[in-house]
């Protein structure tokens, strides 16, 4: 088993240009999609919080710049050149290099980035959007309707920034374990 390991991290040199893009791929945008979450985790969904319904023009100004079209864009390069990595350092053994310290790691802070992601996508995202359309909608709505509206705006925005917290925790998680995968 360790011989294909040995073979995989061989062939990994051989074939360094493909590496380095996929190296680079990864850590790039994996900053990306941890510092921007890391800002609406830590400094907009509070901010955010705090301003109450003028939020909404702050969001739809976000999504004019397609944030929620971006950011899943980056976690997906992130995603798939880890995988892709990984798949190379394992030389096609994923199990045996899950049972050394190293792939226990990568492959944990794998698990942790695609549990992010699934978060962020059918949890996360959905509020947003939702409580974004909501807060557009203001405007138009009626008295009685606007104090329905911005409950739900204010219960989704709370969905958001929970799930936003546990997506960021993984976050870390996995960027902690990647950072110190290969020391181990």
């Amino acid at each position: 088993m360790s011989s294909k390991l040995g073979m995989a991290h061989a062939s990994a040199r051989r074939e360094s240009p493909l590496m380095l893009v996929l190296r680079f791929s990864h850590v790039f945008f994996g900053a990306l999609w941890v510092g921007m979450m890391a800002y609406q985790t830590f400094f907009l969904m509070p901010a955010l919080a705090e301003v109450g319904p003028d939020a909404g023009k702050l969001m739809a100004a976000l999504m004019r710049r397609r944030i929620p079209v971006i950011l899943p864009v980056v976690a997906l390069i992130t995603l798939v050149s880890g995988f892709w990595l990984f798949q190379r350092l394992s030389g096609g053994a994923a199990a045996g290099l899950m049972r050394t310290p190293i792939g226990m790691a990568f492959g944990s802070g794998g698990a942790a980035a695609l549990l992010a992601f699934l978060l962020g996508i059918v949890v996360m995202r959905p509020a947003m959007m939702r409580s974004t359309q909501l807060a557009q909608s203001l405007a138009s709505a009626s008295p009685e309707e606007r104090a329905t509206r911005s409950a739900e705006i204010q219960r989704l925005r709370a969905r958001g920034a929970v799930t936003g917290w546990v997506v960021m925790i993984l976050l870390l998680f996995a960027l902690g374990a990647m950072a110190v995968a290969r020391y181990l």
